[in-house]
């Protein structure tokens, strides 16, 4: 058996469905893969109707409850909870119905064979509050589980100072192989454990799009300009709006800022799970975001779409396009550009080979791990 510990927990289409399709893919190549069911509180509660927002202060957690949170929850009203039920339902179909484990040393390893860790930014302490013990593999039966990351991710290139010497002991004992999501962070986490990790592709890219039509669940709406944003960025909604005119569609968001509905005239979807995120991209017309997940699926699903950097996270989509051959894709922000890019034709073709090649890396490496695993080899 093979055991995933990430962040299935989040009330996040993105978290959610690298969850689904790492569980999946391993199912694929006859696998049985669970996942542990750890669940913190200081992660959870930022999902909760009166949100519990943890934070460090001298090595100990405290919790707060921001009123500017709680209260845009209160005003998207039972939109809240009716996307919350899609995300529990997705959960219990796809991934578990093993209740929640809050401590790290409540878990257990009985019975698996081996232990990928990751997606997503399990080793941002950032997100985690401070580098969190489960995540870096420091767990109760670790000594017989063999213990790998897969598309592990800091959130960056690099771990703030004071999280590296910690990282790099706990990381360097107990994993027997280490990859990354991010091929700027390699030559960090190289320089902290005195070997290389793999640099692996996000699960969601391991399933094609067959494989995602089977959770699709698809919008009652036609013709629509899908707009999924993780961040404010008014040239977008200048061109969300132009376009959305020029072309006759209507514009949808999926996301919970709901600022893009007075900026460009946008209509929010707030009941929306994974299972409909996926849906809305496979039916739509065309795609404007800046997620990275966003620009996955507008890709698996072969929407004509444009991307506009994060600030922050813009990197892994400017490589991820560059990857495919799709770099045009990238915005410009400069609105007749961005049409010219929008209505051209992309390479899919070409960027189906490519990614067909990427994938092959990425199998490797967990087909290594599984058959060590098999062969009894921990470390």
């Amino acid at each position: 058996m093979t055991g995933l510990l990430t962040f299935h927990w989040a009330d996040d289409c993105g978290g959610m469905l690298q969850a689904y399709a790492l569980k999946r893919y391993l199912e694929l190549q006859g696998e049985e893969a669970v996942f542990l069911p750890y669940a913190p509180r200081k992660l959870t509660g930022r999902y909760w109707w009166a949100p519990l927002i943890a934070t460090q202060q001298q090595g100990r957690i405290r919790y707060q409850v921001p009123l500017l949170w709680w209260g845009g929850n209160a005003l998207r009203g039972t939109g809240f909870w009716r996307r919350r039920r899609l995300m529990r339902r997705f959960r219990r179909q796809y991934l578990t119905t093993r209740p929640p484990v809050r401590r790290a040393e409540q878990l257990s390893l009985a019975g698996l064979r081996c232990l990928f860790v990751g997606s997503d930014q399990v080793w941002n302490p950032a997100i985690t509050v401070g580098l969190d013990d489960a995540y870096l593999g420091e767990l109760p039966g670790k000594e017989s589980c063999r213990i790998a990351s897969y598309a592990a991710s800091m959130g960056g290139d690099r771990l703030p100072e004071d999280c590296r010497a910690r990282f790099a002991r706990q990381v360097g004992e107990n994993f027997a192989a280490v990859s990354v999501r991010e091929e700027s962070a390699v030559p960090f986490v190289a320089e902290l454990l005195g070997r290389e990790p793999a640099c692996v592709l996000d699960p969601t890219l391991l399933l094609d799009r067959e494989e995602w039509e089977r959770v699709a669940v698809p919008p009652k709406e036609e013709r629509y300009l899908l707009v999924y944003a993780t961040q404010r960025n008014t040239e977008m909604a200048e061109e969300i709006r132009a376009f959305a005119r020029e072309q006759g569609l209507r514009a949808i968001q999926l996301s919970a800022q709901r600022w893009w509905e007075s900026k460009a005239g946008v209509e929010s979807r707030d009941a929306v799970g994974p299972a409909e995120f996926v849906g809305y991209f496979r039916n739509a017309a065309c795609v404007i975001t800046n997620s990275f997940h966003g620009t996955v699926f507008s890709i698996l699903f072969r929407r004509p779409f444009l991307t506009f950097c994060h600030t922050t996270r813009g990197a892994r989509m400017g490589d991820l396009l560059n990857k495919l051959g799709l770099a045009e894709r990238l915005a410009t922000g400069e609105i007749e550009s961005d049409r010219r890019r929008l209505a051209a034709p992309a390479d899919w073709e070409g960027a189906a080979e490519r990614l067909t090649a990427a994938r092959q890396q990425s199998e490797a490496f967990i087909a290594r791990q599984l058959q060590l695993a098999e062969q009894g080899e921990t470390r």
